[in-house]
């Protein structure tokens, strides 16, 4: 008798940052199959954008009006899909107030550092599973 992987596991992540006084969060949900990822913070966490990437590699991102969420939403829908993980879901909302373009940056370095981060805590969950 062969012995059956626990498919039905599910893989709780999350990384929080703190950037200008306010908290960046990431949760992340690795289903067996299938990735759903959160980002949010600053001081209105909200939903700006959505990102999907389909079993087959594809990408459908919807921006709200007004939001500019889809630069993140999009650069992890690719990331986690490129690393094998597919589909995923990225649902970004971060707002900060009257941001200058040097601190646009800081946000963007911020959640790209947070992106290697979950990327390696993605790989050694499921390593150790």
């Amino acid at each position: 008798m062969t012995e059956k992987k626990d498919t039905a596991r599910v893989i709780r992540l999350r990384a929080d940052r703190v950037l200008m006084g306010e908290t960046l969060t990431v949760e992340v949900l690795v289903f067996p199959a299938g990735v759903e990822i959160n980002i949010y913070g600053g001081c209105f966490p909200h939903i700006g954008a959505v990102s999907i990437v389909d079993p087959e590699g594809n990408t459908v991102t919807t921006q709200f009006s007004g939001h500019k969420d889809a630069v993140i939403s999009e650069k992890w829908a690719r990331a986690v899909a490129g690393a094998g993980y597919r589909p995923v879901t990225v649902v970004a909302g971060i707002h900060y107030d009257n941001l200058t373009k040097e601190e646009i940056g800081a946000v963007v370095a911020m959640t790209d550092g947070m992106l290697e981060e979950v990327l390696e805590k993605m790989k050694d969950a499921l390593e150790s599973t």
